[in-house]
């Protein structure tokens, strides 16, 4: 949205030339109940009727007022104890020793955030992210999942209640895939690299799940 070359802008006009009807906006997954903060941008174009208006589609999927969204243990709370498997989803990253030590402390102190003493030295210096290292609050829903949720400096990713960052499964719950869903390369389990990019770079279902509704409802009278 905000880019300098207008590259949203620029694909809107290309496909109202084409004859597509063009519908844009923004749907946050937290809005929706589920267990993680992340917002999406989504540009939906139909060829012979009008995709549904995506504020529609966040209003019916909103959740109840009152009612609070799902919270990252009601995501992965029966991951606890999960052992690294052939299937390979609970693999770990291999800990420097500092960041042992960071893990540690968050749960001997029983904090979220790490001081930024702890941080490393370039942290230090001065950060405004400030949950770097952080460890995820259970009863909420969780930050956004990246690519680097296997390491503690690469966000709030410490598990709630375990001296470890989330494992691939549990990222991969947070964004919504079902637990049968399948990430293999040629059949064989991926480096953790293309894992963790295939997971973090991945738009929630929940999301698009949304964005589909606008697109299969397309020339559905609008309300």
């Amino acid at each position: 949205i905000h880019d300098h070359g207008s590259v949203v802008d620029t694909a809107k006009q290309l496909f109202l030339e084409a004859g597509y009807r063009v519908e844009t906006g923004v749907f946050k997954a937290g809005a929706m109940g589920w267990a993680q903060n992340r917002s999406r941008f989504f540009l939906i174009a139909c060829k012979h009727t009008s995709p549904a208006y995506l504020h529609h589609v966040a209003e019916a999927l909103a959740l109840p007022k009152g009612r609070p969204p799902l919270s990252v243990m009601w995501a992965i709370g029966d991951f606890e104890d999960a052992d690294p498997d052939e299937h390979h989803m609970y693999r770990q990253a291999a800990y420097t020793q500092d960041n042992l030590a960071r893990i540690a402390y968050l749960h001997d102190e029983d904090v979220f955030d790490l001081p930024v003493e702890l941080h490393n030295e370039k942290h230090r210096e001065g950060t405004s992210y400030t949950s770097v290292y952080g460890r995820m609050y259970g009863d909420r829903p969780a930050g956004t999942i990246t690519t680097g949720f296997l390491t503690p400096g690469r966000g709030r990713y410490v598990h709630p209640t375990r001296r470890r960052t989330l494992n691939p499964r549990e990222a991969a719950r947070l964004q919504g895939f079902p637990d049968t869903y399948r990430f293999l390369l040629d059949g064989k389990p991926p480096p953790s690299g293309q894992l963790t990019k295939w997971i973090g770079d991945a738009v929630p279902m929940p999301l698009g799940y949304a964005a589909a509704i606008s697109a299969l409802s397309a020339g559905l009278p609008q309300r």
